[in-house]
């Protein structure tokens, strides 16, 4: 589907600025936080859902590892993707208008819906903020806090999902408490969609009440593309969500319990 015959929502994604700034982010990537991506070749030829467990605090490294390595692999017009993320993001002055050219959406149903319907893929971030900003001793843990709506999203549009696991976006920060209670005291879970106000230590800001926007420490992180799920086909007509939601992220955390064996492992012998 041509851009101009894209709905309007989707107009931002910009293959020409994503062609352009590939090369150096992905150079960038691999010295940095010495990305790697194993598993496209799990990626069936057809619109999926992309589901990941999300670490890195505000700034989500693995979002954009991801995002670059999709992209390098299936070629910028190829396979269109498309991240949904919080209003904060794709709202936020000079960033967000560069991540809406990367194929940064807000994370609405509508927005997937109109994805698929395109013929693009979505990656969606089910943790949301509680898991990005979890605290570090459990960086190595999928916790989606009972959110199922990936499940009835991939159910509804007859989508398969695609797991993605991932380690080390966690350690460009520390993360010292989950800061649910915070967010609660400051009624922040309503009035801005914010479930969780951590204690971190970042740089620049050093050790902060707050989840100011930081400068990711160099980590390495590895990803990986698990097997497609069929919702439908495994769950039926009628899926019994929290069934569903158990088998997914089982899958996952065996996943990510295997990839973050990687850099366990190194570090004891």
């Amino acid at each position: 589907m041509t851009r101009q015959r894209l709905p309007k929502e989707l107009r931002h994604r910009d293959p020409e600025f994503i062609r352009a700034v590939l090369p150096p982010l992905w150079l960038a990537s691999t010295v940095w936080f010495r990305a790697e991506v194993h598993g496209f070749e799990n990626v069936p030829d057809e619109p999926v859902l992309f589901v990941g467990n999300h670490s890195g605090g505000g700034a989500t490294p693995d979002t954009f590892v991801f995002l670059l390595a999709y992209n390098t692999y299936f070629t910028v017009e190829g396979r269109p993707l498309y991240a949904l993320a919080h209003d904060t993001v794709t709202a936020a002055p000079v960033i967000g208008g560069l991540t809406r050219k990367l194929g940064v959406v807000p994370a609405a149903n509508s927005f997937a819906e109109r994805i698929f319907d395109s013929g693009g893929s979505a990656l969606v971030y089910p943790g949301g903020d509680v898991e990005a900003l979890r605290p570090w001793r459990d960086r190595n843990k999928i916790i989606f806090s009972g959110r199922k709506g990936f499940l009835r999203l991939a159910h509804k549009c007859n989508v398969k999902i695609v797991p993605v696991v991932a380690t080390g976006g966690h350690d460009t920060l520390i993360v010292l408490n989950d800061g649910r209670r915070t967010a609660q005291l400051l009624r922040l879970d309503k009035l801005a969609r914010v479930k969780s106000m951590p204690m971190t230590l970042s740089i620049p800001w050093g050790l902060s009440p707050l989840p100011l926007p930081h400068f990711p420490l160099p980590a390495k992180i590895r990803m990986q593309v698990l097997d497609p799920i069929d919702v439908r086909a495994r769950f039926g007509d009628e899926p019994h969500w929290d069934q569903a939601l158990a088998y997914v992220t089982s899958i996952m955390q065996v996943g990510l319990s295997k990839l973050a064996s990687k850099t366990i492992v190194p570090m004891i012998r």
